[in-house]
């Protein structure tokens, strides 16, 4: 099939919105609003399995469904340096709909934070289209390893959100599965090249690839759902898409050879714009309403038992009952 950038970046646009959706309906279905969850906890496989038959979550998973079709079909049609980056506009699209659906209008801060990585993610992938060569260098062994390498960054991330300070698991969580996601779309484009070129239906190497995409989707997968279970939607879709996009080109232009063209000034802008666009992660994610409800670790002490509250009344000392 021939290269079709135009039509590739239509199709990814429509799935980053299906994402966004995809990222509200599962996060509502796992009953993580603002009162749940606060101690940040990995969600276990009894309390996934009842939120799998919830109609809201199913709905989600077909949204999902929707979203890596199209991007499958986009990338068959661009590089994965192309078309990776576009996924970007679940960021904002996920912002809106948080928006729309708690009749809120978002502060002006996560605003600036949702424009400074918007821009630099796309400036981003105009260098990336600019910079990327017709032609796909396909090495097996550069693929394996590139895998792994992954494979281990992922690992690690989800050891942190599992451990590490509560108010980042969220976004550890997202990005460990963010970094599948994104190997993921490279594997994909790995095995159309392999296909087009090699028997692949008698060649060991191709099988290997594809049980590696599979492991890969089944860990992003619940990864994803942590994120889910341990902050709010907004952060995920933050941390998939920008995350994502990083390591599908950086797979692309190191395994794939895709940014053959790319010159030195080229590759300087790119780093500079990658750094930009984590950085406004990181600053949704200090921002994000929903840190300011955890409780506070250190409350202040209830009075004695045998001192009570003059008056005796809950409603009178709310406070200090739901502090005891």
């Amino acid at each position: 099939m021939q290269q079709n950038i135009p039509l590739a970046i239509v199709l990814q646009a429509i799935g980053s919105f299906c994402f966004a959706s995809s990222a509200y309906l599962q996060h509502y279905a796992l009953g993580q609003d603002s009162d749940g969850n606060r101690g940040k906890s990995r969600l276990g496989f009894g309390q996934l399995w009842e939120s799998i038959k919830r109609p809201r979550w199913l709905l989600g998973l077909l949204a999902m469904g929707l979203s890596l079709g199209l991007q499958v079909l986009a990338l068959r049609l661009a590089p994965v340096s192309v078309v990776q980056p576009v996924g970007l506009l679940a960021f904002p699209w996920s912002i809106v709909i948080q928006a729309w659906a708690a009749k809120k209008r978002p502060q002006k801060n996560v605003i600036r934070a949702v424009g400074v990585t918007v821009g630099a993610t796309l400036a981003f992938t105009i260098i990336t289209a600019v910079s990327t060569s017709p032609e796909t260098h396909l090495d097996q062994n550069r693929v394996f390893l590139g895998a792994l390498v992954i494979y281990l960054c992922a690992m690690s991330l989800g050891w942190l959100g599992s451990k590490g300070p509560r108010q980042w698991r969220s976004l550890f969580w997202a990005s460990g599965g963010a970094l599948f996601y994104g190997l993921e779309a490279a594997l994909v484009r790995s095995l159309m090249e392999f296909a087009n070129r090699y028997d692949w239906l008698h060649s060991p190497s191709f099988w290997s690839i594809l049980i590696a995409l599979l492991i890969g989707s089944a860990a992003a997968g619940w990864m994803v759902q942590q994120g889910y279970a341990t902050g709010p939607a907004e952060i995920v879709v933050a941390a998939m898409t920008i995350t994502s996009p990083v390591v599908a080109v950086v797979f692309g232009m190191a395994v794939l050879g895709e940014t053959g063209r790319l010159t030195g000034v080229g590759a300087f802008f790119m780093l500079l714009l990658g750094l930009i666009a984590i950085g406004g992660v990181i600053w949704l994610t200090l921002l994000h309403p929903s840190f300011d409800d955890v409780e506070d670790e250190h409350p202040e002490p209830s009075p004695p038992e045998n001192e009570p509250p003059e008056g005796g009344d809950d409603e009178d000392h709310p406070a200090e009952y739901q502090a005891s």
